[in-house]
C-alpha cells in the first residue's frame, strides 16, 4: 500500500512526496489535518496546537513554538489548529514511535502456524483404528504406513481454512492489482461478502474534488455575478479579491498547489481575478489564525499590512457566518445594516444553490479582533461553489444495490444539497426523507439505529455522528463499508468492517485508516466484483473440500472392509 504524501521543499521548490521518500534534512510543511510523518524540529509555527494523544496520552492538543523546550513534533501527532515548518530530524524506526503509522503492507505472506490448528488432529484421530487394522493385517508394513502419511497429510491439508483463505486472497489480490486496487487485510474477501450496508461519503467521492466558482452574490438586494460570462478584474470589489485568497487553510504560499478542494476553487478564483500571490503573501502579514474544522464550520484568519491596517476574514457555512454579521457590503463599497429582508435572501439563495447540488460559502471581513469576541463581522458576498457527480458514481450505486447492499450517505453538508446527490446517484431515488445531525443530538442512540434502518440520507453530520450510526447499525447484525477521502471520515473509517479510500486526494487519517484504496470511485465496482467472485469460488471450494474429506474416509474404511471380509 502507497505511504502518505508530504510535502517537502527541495532546492526552494514544494514537492508532494511518499513518506517513504522522506530524508534527514528535508523541510517539511505541514498544516491543520496533517499528520506527523517524521520527527521533525521546529523552525517555523503559526499558532500551532498538536494532538499528540497517541503519543503521549496528553487529553489536550499542545500548543507549540520554536521558543518552547520542546520544539519537536512527533512521528504519529496530529496537527489540529495553525501550520509550522520543520526538519527531519529521525525516521521510521529511529523515532521513538515510528511503529504508530508504519506505511501498511499487503499481506503476502502465510506463516505455518497460521496453517496448523489443533482442530485439525481431530478428524485425523478417525484415521487411527483404520492404521491399527490395516498394521495387523499388511504384509507390507512400510507401505501401510507411508499410505496413511500421505493420507493423513492430504486430510490435514483439506482442513486447513487458513491456507485455503491465502489462496483465495492470493488469487484475488492478483486480479485487483490489475486494476491498480491496493488492500491491506488478509481476510478482506471474507468481510465484503458479509457486507450488507455501504455508506458514502459525498464531497470527493460521489462528487468532484475539481470545483470551481461559478457566482458571486452581493449587495441588497443580492445581485448575482456570473463568472464564466464576464471579465471581473476591475468590476469586482476588491476586498472580495483579498478574501478569497487570504481566508484559506493555506499558510505557505509554497502549499497553494496542494490547497483542498473548497481552498483550491477560491485561490484558482482570485488567481482568474488577477492578484499575484507571491506579492499578497509579502504585503499581508498573518497575525490571527482560526483553522476550518467540521465541527464549527467555519474559520477566521487576520493580517496586518504594510501601513499597519488590520483585516479579520470569515469563511463559512453561510448559516453560520450570518449569525455573526451586523452590518453588509454594498456594491459600491458603502456598510449598511443587515436587515430581515437581506437574511431571508441569503438564506433563500444558499438553499436554492444547495438545492442544486453545489456548495455556497459566505465571505465576511472586521477591522478589529474585538469584531471576532463580539460577533459583529461585516458580510462580503457569497459563492457559489460548483460541484458534480463523480463519473461512474450512478453505476457505482447501482451495482452496490444489485449485489445486495443497501447504499446510505453520510455527510456533513446541507440536507438539501444531500438530498440531490443521493437521488442523482441513485441512492435514494424515491425518498426525499433526510436525517439531520442536529436533529440526532437530541435523539437516543438506539433511536437512532432504528431510523438508520430505514434512512437513507444523513446530512449537517459531525464526524464522531458518522462513526455512531455506524456504530448502531453494526450492534443490529450489519456489516458496514464506509468510502471516504476526508480527515472528516476517518472515525467512520476506522469503525467501519471495510474502511476504503483513495489513493490520490485522500487525507492522511482517510488513508490510515483504511483498509482499500481505490485509483478512482469506478475501481469500487470492480472491486465488488472481484470480491464475489472470490467467495462463489471459495465456498465451492469449501463444499469440494468437504466432500473430498468425505470420499477420503469412505475409501479408506471400505478398504479396511474388504481387507477383513
Amino acid at each position: 500500500m502507497n505511504s502518505d504524501l508530504v510535502t517537502v521543499i527541495r532546492e526552494g521548490k514544494p514537492y508532494n512526496i511518499h513518506e517513504i521518500d522522506l530524508r534527514k534534512g528535508d523541510l517539511v510543511l505541514v498544516q491543520t489535518g496533517d499528520v506527523i510523518p517524521a520527527d521533525l524540529k521546529l523552525i517555523e509555527a503559526r499558532l500551532l496546537e498538536v494532538d499528540e494523544f497517541d503519543i503521549t496520552g496528553e487529553l489536550t492538543p499542545v500548543y507549540k513554538t520554536v521558543t518552547d523546550e520542546d520544539v519537536f513534533l512527533y512521528m504519529g501527532s496530529r496537527v489540529v489548529r495553525g501550520s509550522a515548518k520543520g526538519i527531519v530530524v529521525a525516521l521510521k524506526d529511529d523515532t521513538e514511535y515510528g511503529r504508530i503509522i508504519a506505511p501498511p503492507t499487503l499481506v503476502d505472506k502465510l506463516c505455518w502456524t497460521q496453517i496448523f490448528h489443533r482442530d485439525q488432529l481431530t478428524v485425523l484421530l478417525i484415521l487411527i483404528p483404520a492404521l491399527c487394522i490395516s498394521l495387523l493385517r499388511s504384509h507390507n508394513l512400510l507401505g501401510t504406513v507411508f499410505s496413511f502419511l500421505l493420507i493423513g497429510i492430504l486430510m490435514f491439508f483439506l482442513q486447513s481454512d487458513s491456507l485455503f483463505q491465502y489462496l483465495f486472497f492470493y488469487y484475488g489480490s492478483t486480479q485487483i492489482k490489475k486494476h491498480n486496487i491496493l488492500i491491506r487485510n488478509f481476510d478482506i474477501f471474507g468481510i465484503m461478502d458479509h457486507v450488507d450496508i455501504i455508506c458514502f461519503d459525498k464531497t470527493g467521492v460521489l462528487t468532484t474534488r475539481n470545483i470551481e466558482v461559478t457566482k458571486i452574490f452581493l449587495g441588497s438586494p443580492l445581485i448575482e455575478i456570473i463568472i464564466r460570462d464576464q471579465d471581473l478584474n476591475n468590476s469586482l470589489p476588491a476586498l472580495i479579491k483579498i478574501g478569497c485568497s487570504l481566508c484559506t487553510d493555506v499558510s505557505f504560499h509554497e502549499k497553494i498547489t496542494f490547497a483542498n478542494p473548497v481552498d483550491h476553487a477560491l485561490i484558482s478564483f482570485a488567481q482568474k481575478m488577477g492578484v499575484d500571490f507571491k506579492e499578497i503573501y509579502k504585503k499581508y502579514k498573518q497575525i490571527y489564525d482560526m483553522p476550518f474544522n467540521s465541527e464549527n464550520r467555519f474559520m477566521c484568519c487576520g493580517y496586518e499590512t504594510d501601513n499597519q491596517d488590520k483585516w479579520y476574514f470569515l469563511k463559512g457555512d453561510p448559516d453560520i457566518v450570518l449569525t455573526k454579521c451586523r452590518n453588509y457590503y454594498s456594491e459600491n463599497g458603502e456598510i449598511n445594516k443587515i436587515d430581515f429582508d437581506l437574511q431571508s435572501e441569503i438564506k433563500a439563495m444558499t438553499n436554492t444553490i444547495s438545492q442544486n447540488g453545489d456548495t455556497a460559502i459566505a465571505l465576511a471581513i472586521a477591522e478589529t479582533e474585538s469584531c471576532i469576541e463580539q460577533s459583529e463581522f461585516t458580510f462580503l458576498c457569497l459563492v457559489q461553489i460548483e460541484n458534480t457527480l463523480q463519473k461512474g458514481a450512478k453505476e457505482v450505486v447501482q451495482k452496490a444495490i444489485e449485489k445486495g447492499m443497501r447504499p446510505l450517505l453520510l455527510t456533513g453538508d446541507k440536507q438539501q444539497a444531500a438530498i440531490k446527490i443521493a437521488h442523482d446517484c441513485g441512492i435514494a431515488s424515491k425518498s426525499s426523507v433526510a436525517l439531520n445531525g442536529n436533529v440526532m443530538e437530541r435523539m437516543a442512540l438506539d433511536e437512532v439505529g432504528r431510523q438508520s434502518e430505514y434512512c437513507s440520507i444523513f446530512s449537517r453530520l459531525m464526524p464522531s455522528q458518522k462513526g455512531s450510526i455506524i456504530r448502531q447499525l453494526q450492534f443490529r447484525g450489519h456489516r458496514i463499508a464506509m468510502i471516504g477521502d476526508g480527515p472528516n471520515d476517518g472515525i467512520a473509517l476506522r469503525v467501519a468492517d471495510v474502511g476504503i479510500s483513495f489513493q490520490a486526494n485522500s487525507s492522511p487519517i482517510a488513508m490510515q485508516y483504511s483498509s482499500v484504496l481505490l485509483s478512482q470511485l469506478s475501481d469500487l465496482a470492480i472491486f465488488i466484483d472481484i470480491s464475489n467472485k472470490v467467495m462463489r469460488i471459495a465456498k465451492r471450494i469449501k463444499l469440494l473440500r468437504a466432500l473430498a474429506l468425505l470420499i477420503l474416509l469412505i475409501l479408506v474404511y471400505l478398504n479396511i472392509f474388504l481387507q477383513i471380509y
